[in-house]
């Protein structure tokens, strides 16, 4: 381990600037890349591969490696978060209590989520690390809501801004997680994501763990009232997990009548099903569920 003082002398030897220099800092440079850790005792020590990794997909070159490449670091990276929190899914799926300040992913409501955000003291917009890594959908990457910035990386921005961009999030189809943590002073960690089911590494790890429910967690579930729908189709086309599915039948006077079918048993409790529903034919309504920080958050 190093101090910040070690390192910017031990580079600046190696040059002919003065080691005086005050302007530079690479210290602070290499920690904003996540390319060094700073310790307890404030010193800095190297980082692993995963935290340079994070940085530079979001603010880097990621995009001009050969597409094969990436697949094969996707992969790597894949199976260090499946390794990171296998013990946290087996805890939950026995039943085990959690810790708070480890951060799980829960779905969120869309007005759960504004709620949220007024909760937290800072919010940083982030690129979505998930989306930039995978680029399986052509949603937007600037969808990360943060609540800590500890490397100074992101922009930071007022609560009402990161409501709207949750808000077009959800119109644009993306479910809203919350993963937190809660510190022992009662500070909230953590962020927003607004999460598409094709490139989210949570919603990888759940197919992989078999955690369909529990990463994230579920803590609602749709109801479907079918005296209000017309049969429209926007809640088969939004739902991320085929809950929500429509047929077409062939009928002499409605050759193109369609028919909603749900199925409960689909059903995470996303609900990006009942804000796209013009018809208010969808509501959510809770279930009972592992302990939830969110629950806990915003009683």
């Amino acid at each position: 381990p190093l101090t910040r003082k070690e390192i910017n002398r031990a580079f600046q030897s190696g040059k002919k600037s003065d080691p005086s220099d005050v302007d530079f800092d690479l210290a602070e440079r290499a920690y904003r890349k996540g390319m060094i850790n700073m310790r307890d005792d404030g010193r800095f020590e190297p980082a692993d591969f995963h935290a340079r990794f994070d940085k530079w997909v979001m603010f880097e070159g990621w995009k001009d490696i050969p597409d094969e490449i990436r697949s094969q670091l996707n992969a790597w990276e894949m199976a260090a978060y499946e390794r990171q929190h296998a013990d946290q899914i087996s805890a939950l799926k026995k039943g085990q209590p959690r810790e708070q300040s480890c951060i799980y992913p829960e779905y969120i409501l869309l007005q759960e989520a504004e709620a949220l955000c007024d909760h937290a003291m800072h919010i940083y917009l982030m690129p979505c690390n998930c989306r930039s890594m995978m680029q399986k959908c052509a949603q937007s990457v600037y969808t990360c809501l943060r609540f800590e910035n500890d490397r100074g990386v992101g922009w930071e921005i007022s609560k009402s801004r990161a409501k709207e961009i949750v808000r077009t999030a959800n119109k644009n189809g993306l479910m809203q997680s919350g993963e937190v943590g809660i510190a022992a002073d009662g500070a909230i960690s953590g962020g927003i994501c607004n999460c598409c089911a094709d490139c989210c590494y949570p919603h990888q790890l759940a197919e992989h763990r078999n955690a369909q429910k529990l990463w994230p967690l579920s803590r609602n579930i749709a109801r479907y009232l079918k005296d209000r729908c017309i049969a429209c189709g926007r809640c088969a086309q939004r739902c991320p997990f085929q809950a929500f599915t429509f047929t077409k039948r062939n009928q002499a006077a409605k050759p193109q009548s369609k028919t909603i079918h749900f199925n409960e048993n689909l059903c995470r409790g996303c609900g990006v099903c009942s804000t796209g529903c013009p018809e208010q034919a969808i509501e959510m309504i809770g279930i009972e569920c592992p302990p939830s920080l969110i629950n806990e958050i915003l009683r």
